[in-house]
């Protein structure tokens, strides 16, 4: 850390000794500003007087870029900092914690663009649209389940050694993965997933003799409509749920908070209509 800092200063401080040379200013004042930076807008003040505006300017720009670069650079190298504290298997389970965070934040910030989209316009075009959104879900649906099982296997066989090395919150994060509203909400995630697309697929590929009236096809299509409803609606109130058992868990364990999905406060509210 503080390497474009110490660099700044450096080259501040060379300035500063060549330019007190010229205004006939104590050569010591170099040190001081390699030392303190935040003496050079005083040194400005003291050698430019009237005509220090122009430098003052300059000097808080750097000072702006300098903190945006050692804030990217933090945030770069801060996890390498957190996890080197850690043993090799507890930055293990950490990394599973992460990829299951990320994974499920993703899910559900495309849960909400779904919501956004339900209210589709009566064309194949649009339809095949959302059709292919929920697709892109259903797979990253699938890679997350897959996730949540590895994690599972992973803390299960690190179990004693993370009780000894005093890593139990660890195991803490894997309760909030086997609490049955947890499991339930991603179920009937993919279980609405899955009618969605059922309805989407048929009303895209029988779309003319629905428009039409065929009561053959409006029949298999309100089939499918009422099965997306009850799936809407259950994981509706299983997220519901969900956010509440989520809120009241980390009051109790506020330190796992980094460590799980963000609650999001919206809901479903928007349902699928053909027009």
């Amino acid at each position: 850390m503080f390497f474009i800092y110490f660099s700044c200063a450096f080259v501040a401080s060379i300035i500063v000794y060549i330019d007190s040379e010229k205004q006939r200013m104590p050569r010591w004042w170099s040190a001081i500003v390699f030392f303190a930076p935040v003496t050079i807008p005083y040194y400005i003040v003291k050698t430019r007087r009237k005509k220090s505006l122009i430098p003052l300017t300059a000097f808080l720009v750097i000072v702006i870029l300098v903190g945006v670069g050692e804030s990217v650079l933090y945030h770069r190298v801060k996890d390498r900092i957190i996890y080197s504290s850690y043993s090799p298997k507890a930055r293990e389970i950490l990394r599973f914690t992460e990829d299951l965070k990320y994974s499920v934040q993703k899910l559900n910030n495309l849960a909400l663009q779904l919501d956004d989209m339900s209210r589709v316009d009566s064309s194949p075009e649009k339809i095949y649209e959302v059709l292919a959104f929920v697709k892109a879900m259903q797979s990253l649906m699938e890679d997350n389940q897959r996730a949540v099982k590895k994690f599972m296997l992973v803390v299960n066989d690190y179990r004693n050694l993370l009780i000894e090395e005093n890593f139990n919150w660890l195991l803490k994060i894997e309760e909030y993965y086997n609490e049955p509203v947890v499991v339930k909400y991603l179920r009937t995630l993919a279980a609405y997933l899955d009618t969605f697309s059922s309805l989407l697929e048929y009303t895209g590929e029988h779309f003319q003799e629905i428009t039409a009236g065929d009561s053959v096809y409006i029949k298999n299509y309100d089939g499918y409509y009422m099965n997306y409803l009850r799936a809407l609606e259950s994981h509706s109130r299983i997220d519901v749920n969900r956010m509440q058992f989520q809120h009241n868990f980390l009051v109790h364990a506020p330190e796992l908070e980094p460590y799980l999905p963000i609650i999001l406060q919206k809901r479903f509210v928007n349902i699928w209509k053909r027009k």
